[in-house]
């Protein structure tokens, strides 16, 4: 009779070999959204937009926020790309995305409704290359 040899590591490498599988950055699940958008202050004068994104993170996101037309702003938190006053649209262009929150933030002349604002993010999908267009409301 031939005695078997018991290998002791056998329980430490599947434990190890469990936290690494854990500890991966798993793809997003079915309905998880890759951006998200998110008003904390949406009337007033001072108004708030929160955008997450998950990863892997697209490279660029343009966000779109539709003012009252006339509407002057203030100060603004990045500093926006352009702004159409006539249609009350302001466009950022955040480059260099990575998974994480930023908060925009426009301070504007006048105060406006609650409710009464709406916008947009634009990107693209790393994986499938789709461009995607996320609305945002109040």
């Amino acid at each position: 009779m031939t005695a078997k040899k018991h290998h002791s590591r056998a329980p430490g490498l599947l434990f190890l070999a469990l936290f690494l599988l854990l500890a991966m950055p798993m793809p997003l699940r079915a309905g998880e959204a890759l951006v998200s958008g998110q008003y904390l202050s949406s009337g007033g004068q001072d108004l708030q937009l929160r955008i997450t994104v998950a990863g892997p993170a697209p490279g660029t996101l343009i966000v779109i926020q539709n003012l009252p037309p006339g509407m002057a702003i203030e100060a603004a938190s990045p500093a926006f790309h352009q702004y159409d006053a006539n249609k009350g649209e302001v466009k950022w262009l955040l480059t260099k995305v990575s998974p994480g929150s930023y908060l925009l933030s426009l301070r504007l002349s006048r105060p406006v409704p609650a409710g009464s604002i709406s916008g947009e993010i634009r990107y693209k999908d790393p994986a499938s290359g789709r461009l995607t267009h996320l609305p945002i409301r109040p």
